[in-house]
């Protein structure tokens, strides 16, 4: 039996409770559309089951830590990128800094991630070594191979409860800030940082030519509990058989939309634990033999849209899915190149389709939005 797991983050959401209860009526309208026929028709058709992988990083360390038995303690997104960035967190305590851009709006300023900047090498090396320099003597220090992904080095462990980049991306920074003991000290530095990257030439040359400016650092990091996540499968309407399957041959990770963000997340974990990970083109979607027996496909190209609560840009992002991937991925499970798919839009909820579920003519079709999710 041939099975493929198909990892979507944003593919249901999560959308504001506004929207999730009134759909804008012209994307309500555009999800009639053809386009969206047979996605519609799988949701509908599908086992849904629950699970606890509520997040796109829990989803990932779930299904990968049910076969792989990872070590017994929370496993770090900023420990594992920054192993697969060759940074050297030999000594000391490590957190992703990533570069970001804070909009000033009226009262607030909103976070704006560093795929809308696209910062260069010689950038990050430039503010990097000017933020090195003026903090030396505070016993931290910044580290980068990515121009992306940015550690914080410091030689003591911080008191501090992070808000991860995605889940801020788009909303009010004062709601997302670092809590805790140090969230004062954290402040400060970043308030000083603010100043020396305004003044710096990277940003004056950046708004000379009409660019957003790398102007303050997100400090975050997300952790997952490996048995937790291990637990998450062990859900409603779950076979024995289901609880254990995991342990995939290939990881596929979708070069779509260029991804800017080089998938660094999906080929880490793969790194980790030793899986094979390769990049999955649309044209080789309609062979027969394009996946092994078990196989784990992770798609990125909507998950930014929903970070930012943009529909309009998820409507679109859909539309290309459906019509790109999801179309020759339907095929293949008709025609019997797969046996069995199993949706996971990380919210905590899988829905697992064969080609008996979309023989269940009595299960009535239902639009896409009646399946948003919301926020947890």
């Amino acid at each position: 039996m041939k099975t493929l797991d198909l990892v979507i983050p944003g593919l249901l959401g999560p959308f504001s409770a506004d929207i999730c209860e009134n759909t804008p009526a012209h994307i309500h309208q555009q999800l009639h559309e053809a386009d969206f026929m047979e996605l519609k028709k799988w949701l509908s058709k599908a086992q849904m089951q629950t699970n606890n992988y509520t997040r796109f990083f829990s989803t990932l360390v779930g299904l990968v830590a049910n076969e792989i038995h990872l070590p017994d303690k929370k496993l770090s997104q900023c420990e594992l990128t920054a192993r697969y960035d060759e940074i050297d967190t030999t000594s000391g305590f490590f957190y992703r800094a990533d570069p970001v851009h804070f909009k000033a709006e009226a009262d607030h300023a909103i976070l704006l991630g560093s795929a809308l900047f696209l910062p260069e090498v010689n950038e990050m090396h430039k503010l990097i070594n000017a933020f090195n320099q003026h903090f030396q003597e505070d016993g931290i220090c910044l580290h980068a191979d990515n121009p992306h992904r940015w550690y914080l080095q410091t030689d003591r462990e911080l008191n501090l409860k992070f808000n991860a980049l995605d889940y801020s991306l788009g909303r009010d920074i004062k709601h997302f800030m670092p809590e805790g003991d140090d969230a004062l000290w954290w402040r400060s530095i970043l308030n000083e940082a603010q100043m020396l990257f305004f003044q710096h030439d990277v940003n004056q040359l950046r708004e000379d030519r009409g660019q957003l400016t790398i102007n303050g650092l997100w400090l975050w990091d997300l952790c997952v509990e490996p048995a937790q996540a291990r637990a998450g499968e062990i859900s409603q309407g779950a076979s024995d058989s289901d609880k254990c399957k995991h342990g995939y041959q290939k990881i596929y990770i979708d070069n779509a939309n260029n991804n800017k963000l080089d998938n660094a997340v999906v080929m880490a974990l793969a790194e980790r634990v030793g899986e094979k990970c390769g990049h999955l083109p649309v044209e080789l979607l309609s062979g027969q033999n394009t996946f092994e027996t078990t196989s784990l496909a992770v798609v990125e190209q909507l998950y930014e849209s929903v970070c930012y609560g943009d529909v309009d840009a998820w409507l679109e992002a859909l539309r290309v899915f459906c019509c790109g991937y999801f179309s020759p991925l339907a095929e293949q499970l008709k025609t019997g190149g797969i046996d069995e798919i199993n949706i996971y839009p990380c919210d905590g909820r899988v829905f697992k389709v064969n080609r008996g579920q979309l023989m269940k003519f009595w299960k009535p079709v239902k639009e896409i939005d009646f399946y948003f999710s919301v926020p947890e």
